[in-house]
């Protein structure tokens, strides 16, 4: 292997696919890029067995080749290198770097062992407009839960239909709901499935890859195990979660008994001030509606207690219900208007939070019992 290549597109390719290497595996290969030679290309690629991804970069290659390297040396290396030409070329088992003022070498691993990172089945691509998922998921991915206990719920739920899209996830405790309909219909492929269980992690790190990009592909692994992202010059490769996702419909409530409206920012100040006492007390803050306000507040003995009081409008009866601020927090963290409305109710029946700027948005919050 010998090739030449500038720094700065090396160090770019290197911070994109060193954040998914398994560090703690107990498979040590794992812990190392593969670095490989294709099409007067260099192409680094990283797995932790769940997602793999291969990212292809411009280079002058004089001599094919392929290798492994410990990730975090060669990725932390490259980025003290000043901008400007690189040139890689393997002696022996080393890989030598050498720049005009510098010369590394760094020991290989032979890359047999590496795993292979499948390559999406052509028949199954579709192309979606890459601001739109990047809205979708940045809507709902905060709702979905953290804990492994429930894999489904660790995924969003992804309909992709030729009018809409919708994605879902759910925690158990939070709901949130991104239903597009689209006005350029997507083109799927014949006899391909069109609901899929994708980890949010993987879509998180998807919308991170690019935020100038017009477009992505999505398809198919031959085993349908897996979906491929493809993305400008980069290939991510997640496994699918298999498992029944909760009825998120069932939840949903018909009708409302009460509805008030506020300002975001109000509110979110409001939270903020409330959180104080709130985090010493199981993170509760409780709504008490009146005709023209809310009043929000917070009690920790330890600590002491505060209302705050927000000018809304509110219509239906009197209500008091609380909520985990954090899940009220995260809802309004991807809110884009200025006006909100939460829809309620009973005490302890879920609450739907809008962002009336964002139509196509929907968030449900279960109350929490509230202990005297």
């Amino acid at each position: 292997m010998q090739l030449s290549l500038l720094q700065e597109n090396l160090k770019t390719a290197l911070d994109h696919v060193s954040r998914f290497v398994s560090l703690k595996s107990q498979l040590p290969i794992l812990g190392n890029l593969l670095l490989t030679t294709s099409g007067g290309r260099l192409i680094i690629s990283a797995t932790n067995l769940e997602v793999g991804i291969s990212y292809s970069l411009g280079a002058k290659i004089d001599r094919e080749g392929s290798i492994c390297l410990p990730a975090r040396e060669i990725t932390e290396f490259v980025s003290y290198l000043t901008p400007g030409k690189i040139d890689l070329e393997l002696v022996d088992t080393r890989l030598v770097l050498t720049t005009p003022k510098t010369q590394s070498s760094f020991t290989t691993v032979s890359p047999s062992e590496f795993p292979s990172i499948p390559a999406p089945d052509p028949t199954s691509l579709f192309s979606l407009d890459y601001t739109l998922l990047s809205q979708a998921v940045s809507q709902v991915s905060f709702a979905a839960a953290s804990d492994d206990s429930r894999p489904v719920l660790t995924s969003l739920l992804c309909q992709f239909q030729s009018d809409h899209l919708l994605f879902a996830a759910t925690d158990g405790f939070r709901l949130s709901l991104s239903d597009h309909k689209l006005v350029n219909p997507l083109t799927l492929p014949a006899n391909t499935e069109s609901t899929f269980l994708i980890p949010a992690k993987t879509l998180t790190e998807v919308v991170k890859l690019s935020k100038a990009a017009q477009s992505i592909q999505l398809g198919l692994t031959p085993d349908r195990h897996q979906m491929v992202f493809i993305l400008d010059d980069i290939q991510l490769v997640s496994r699918l979660i298999q498992g029944d996702y909760p009825d998120y419909q069932r939840i949903m409530p018909e009708s409302f008994a009460t509805r008030v409206f506020l300002n975001r920012d109000d509110l979110a100040q409001s939270v903020k001030i409330a959180s104080v006492f709130a985090s010493q007390s199981a993170n509760v803050i409780r709504l008490i509606l009146k005709s023209d306000h809310v009043e929000i507040t917070a009690n920790a003995p330890q600590v002491g207690q505060n209302k705050v009081s927000v000018d809304a409008r509110v219509e239906g009866e009197p209500l008091e219900i609380a909520f985990n601020y954090k899940f009220v927090n995260d809802f309004l963290s991807v809110c884009k208007g200025q006006e909100l409305s939460i829809s309620l109710n009973e005490p302890l029946t879920p609450a739907l939070f809008s962002d009336q700027s964002v139509p196509h948005f929907t968030h449900i919050i279960m109350p929490v019992r509230i202990q005297d």
